[in-house]
């Protein structure tokens, strides 16, 4: 029982602390979608926990734990998958951004020289 109202009071923070942070614009909505199912996915089998003994007979494991932690990892790899294409996103318009500076240095220079030139 106290297990349960630990893990009641994590699920309530996180759900607290994502809102929190979306609200101070310190993370995104589309960032926090996923955060707060996992938040409430930890609320819902705190308040439940015989969702997990439930779903792991239907799955076939024998030990619930077990499909708690499958499933703990694989949240934790869609996250890193997402943050994986976030970051090539951002790589390769970083790489625009710079060339674009580049071409845009290089006239503005240019420019600069022709009027120094014509006075």
């Amino acid at each position: 029982m106290i297990t349960n109202i630990f893990f009641i009071v994590i699920g309530i923070l996180l759900i607290g602390y994502i809102y929190n942070n979306v609200r101070k614009h310190m993370m995104s909505q589309g960032e926090s979608i996923l955060w707060m199912i996992g938040a409430c996915i930890i609320l819902i089998l705190a308040i439940f926990p015989n969702i997990i003994i439930f779903l792991s007979k239907i799955v076939g494991i024998s030990y619930p734990p077990s499909l708690l932690f499958f499933l703990t990892s694989a949240f934790l790899l869609i996250l890193l998958f997402r943050n994986s294409q976030q970051l090539s996103v951002l790589s390769e318009k970083n790489k625009e951004l710079i060339q674009n500076f580049g071409l845009l240095d290089n006239r503005v220079r240019k420019l600069e020289k022709t009027r120094i030139s014509e006075e």
